[in-house]
């Protein structure tokens, strides 16, 4: 399986089923993380568009998006880690536990299992970052260009 089709393959298995989707809604929300040119991180929202699956499957989906790599990270129950930037821009989908991340504005967003957060704070403070809850936080992350 070429590497971009595992990141889809993988946002469809795991992702998209913890989204409690309304037949009317036609947007899947994520959260993108982001720097100003001061260099201070804020939140916005940002949208994809829904359509149906092709043939009888019933299921709804997103355009597709460029990918380069996936991999895994799992972050300790307890962690409480000072501002870092990102590593590089990527889309971060928690599949298990409970995080909070704030940004250098002082927004706090609380991600727990099927929220999407697109990270491209990769220059200056950036963000802060507290494993919330009773569990370790298992996420799947793509690079993207």
């Amino acid at each position: 399986m070429r590497p971009m089709n595992a990141v889809f393959a993988l946002l469809f298995l795991f992702v998209l089923p913890g989204f409690a989707v309304a037949q009317d809604e036609q947007q899947l929300r994520y959260s993108v993380l982001f720097e100003d040119q001061q260099g201070v991180t804020h939140f916005r929202d940002e949208y994809l568009v829904w359509q149906k699956a092709p043939g009888n499957a019933g299921g709804l989906l997103t355009p597709y998006l460029n990918a380069e790599k996936i991999g895994f990270l799992r972050l300790p129950q307890g962690l409480s880690a000072d501002w870092h930037p990102a590593p590089r821009k990527q889309f971060i989908m928690v599949l298990s536990g409970v995080a909070q991340i704030e940004a250098g504005d002082g927004e706090r967003r609380t991600f727990a299992p099927g929220s999407v957060l697109l990270v491209t704070d990769t220059q200056g403070p950036g963000h802060r970052t507290i494993v919330v809850g009773e569990q370790d936080v298992f996420v799947g992350w793509g690079t993207i260009p």
